[in-house]
């Protein structure tokens, strides 16, 4: 059984796994620097990995951390199950369902729910083309990208192998055994829509017009014949006209609505006020690790030194109105410092 690696990459920490089946191997991580780039760093990191020759050439799955990836429920999407084609939209219209902020985005695949909801994730353009270029360079198969949220869950038993430093590899390990995951993959086209050939299109006018000139002209049985052969051709190439009006219909689909879409944002605040207002609300020593937003509010997952202090200032945003806290309040070490990790919920309020 071959060797997988799973990458995880997070603002200030690399960090891999090397697993054969389920079982880990061995764990490596490095720190990250404002000194640094990526891209050196991310070469030198690959090329200290116990890799062995007896293994083969490894695959390497990458697991992004919130930093560099966006996952989340896509509203607005047609209701097309075919997963394929949401890509496709997604990828297209990247900017009307994920946070820009000016950094070219790429989409990974989309995934739907038990409940039949779309999800999916963005990721930085150029942080996919880091880790490409650098698996290329060290010659490792790069099998796809994923967001980290996705693919963290803890498996004890598994990373026991690692000791107490075990559970900081879950994104990594999550990578390298969770097949499902929402990916990017190199040189493919996400979610490519499939479309019927022009050619085929043009193919049934020929043979019907082929049918009418030999039933015409051809005396007897050779007429007959043609025209069973003519018959007979439009037969087999009778599903693929049918491919191509189903695509036609998908296609209808979603210009339709894309447009609500359209409609949808023009009606919309603007988001990027919305954060930059919420970021100026945050008090000293506080840092936002998520945002969730719909039609009727959203809500905030924050570390701050006190979770009061956090809701009280979240009282004076404007546009957002009755902060509450949802959960457990729980205290964890970040940089040094002991804080508390809350989760804020809000309804919107009047702009």
């Amino acid at each position: 059984m071959s060797l997988v690696v799973g990458l995880a990459i997070e603002r200030d920490r690399l960090r891999a796994v090397g697993v054969r089946g389920t079982r880990v191997l061995w764990g490596m991580d490095a720190p990250v620097s404002d000194a640094t780039p990526l891209g050196p760093a991310l070469d030198a990191f690959l090329g200290q990995l116990p890799l062995g020759r007896r293994f083969g050439r490894p695959r390497v799955t990458v697991a992004l951390g919130p930093t560099f990836a966006q996952t989340k429920r896509l509203a607005g999407l047609p209701p097309i199950g075919d997963e394929r084609v949401l890509a496709k939209t997604v990828n297209e219209h990247a900017a009307r369902f994920f946070l820009k902020n000016g950094i070219p985005l790429v989409t990974t695949s989309v995934r739907l729910d038990a409940n039949g909801q779309p999800w999916a994730a963005a990721l930085q353009k150029n942080i996919v083309d880091t880790i490409v270029g650098a698996c290329r360079a060290s010659r490792l198969e790069l099998a796809g990208i994923v967001p980290a949220v996705d693919v963290a869950k803890p498996e004890v038993a598994a990373l026991a192998p690692l000791g107490r430093v075990a559970l900081e590899f879950a994104a990594a390990y999550g990578a390298a055994v969770t097949p499902e995951a929402l990916t990017w993959r190199a040189g493919s086209a996400t979610g490519a829509e499939e479309r019927a050939p022009r050619w085929r299109i043009t193919a049934v006018a020929c043979s019907a017009g082929l049918a009418l000139v030999l039933a015409v002209f051809a005396p007897g049985l050779g007429a007959r014949a043609a025209e069973h052969r003519a018959i007979a051709h439009l037969a087999t190439i009778g599903a693929p006209n049918r491919a191509a009006e189903r695509v036609a219909h998908d296609n209808a689909l979603v210009t339709r609505a894309l447009g609500e879409v359209a409609t949808f944002d023009r009606g919309q605040r603007s988001i990027t006020a919305f954060m930059a207002a919420l970021a100026n609300a945050l008090p000293n020593g506080a840092a936002l690790l998520a945002l969730h937003v719909d039609s009727a509010g959203g809500s905030v997952v924050a570390f701050a030194p006190r979770a009061g202090a956090l809701l009280t200032r979240l009282e004076k945003v404007p546009g957002l109105a009755a902060p509450e806290i949802t959960g457990p309040v729980t205290r964890e070490i970040a940089l040094g410092h002991e804080v508390e990790r809350v989760t804020v919920r809000f309804r919107w309020g009047k702009p």
